[in-house]
């Protein structure tokens, strides 16, 4: 076994987060304009992120249940490489949010935001490799504040009100193995996340507890399993499955330059 140590430094900042393959630092050796003995790179790629389902539950005064949490988001991706074994990012796009939440049994309220900015950073970097075999680690951070569009009870449309948002944000840490068979890299991971979304400045009455409540993820550990396609060579393209924790799909394409 090859080991490889790296320090990864990440500051502070989706959500249901892309983990991302684990053999992404070392997967495309050949750039358009660095090759694989440069010890610096860049690449820019594209994340679309469908989730389905994230597991939240309601915890401040105003509790009760979350029927569903849902979020859609695209965004762009610049990743600085380093040494084919360490990798910083960011990402900046758009995303919107679906939840329902059930107060009590016989209440029903929806929200649906605005399609909004979102950002995230983190970084990635492989500790070892084995044969065709990669282990890596990736950690992320990302937020959301999307102004709320439309919100009803019990499916009477409620108007917002000028400043009533969803802000939401997550930070995961997650560990994983990707293996080599020919052009593609098939990999699996488990992830620890903390999420959280915060309803603020709803109209008056519409809660008797107050105009805020707060939700955050139910289940913390959760599961990745996906593929990556590259032939080593300045393009890669991903699919990736999260489940357990959440329900989601993102589909990942990057160039390296």
């Amino acid at each position: 076994m090859k080991k490889w140590l790296f320090l990864l430094g990440i500051s502070n900042s989706v959500f249901a987060l892309y983990m991302g393959n684990p053999a992404l630092p070392g997967m495309v050796d050949e750039g358009f304009l660095f090759c694989k003995e440069n010890w610096f790179a860049v690449k820019v790629g594209y994340q679309r992120d469908w989730v389905f389902d994230r597991d939240m539950k309601a915890v401040s005064k105003v509790t009760g249940r979350m029927d569903e949490f849902e979020l859609i988001s695209d965004r762009g991706v610049l990743t600085f490489n380093l040494f084919n074994r360490v990798e910083l990012y960011g990402s900046a796009g758009a995303a919107r949010i679906f939840a329902s939440h059930r107060p009590m049994k016989t209440i029903r309220d929806e929200y649906e935001s605005s399609d909004q900015f979102m950002w995230g950073i983190g970084g990635r970097g492989l500790f070892a490799t084995w044969g065709k075999g990669s282990f890596g680690i990736d950690l992320a951070y990302e937020r959301t504040y999307p102004t709320i569009k439309w919100m009803t009870i019990n499916g009477v449309p409620v108007t917002p009100r000028r400043g009533s948002k969803i802000t939401y944000h997550e930070w995961q840490v997650g560990v994983g193995a990707a293996y080599q068979i020919a052009i593609f890299f098939p990999y699996i991971a488990v992830k620890y996340s903390n999420a959280s979304a915060r309803f603020k400045h709803l109209p008056v009455g519409f809660f008797k507890a107050g105009r805020h409540f707060n939700a955050k993820n139910r289940r913390k550990f959760g599961m990745a399993l996906g593929t990556t396609l590259s032939t080593g060579s300045r393009f890669s393209a991903s699919v990736e499955a999260r489940v357990i924790d959440e329900n989601s799909l993102t589909l990942a394409a990057e160039i390296k330059f």
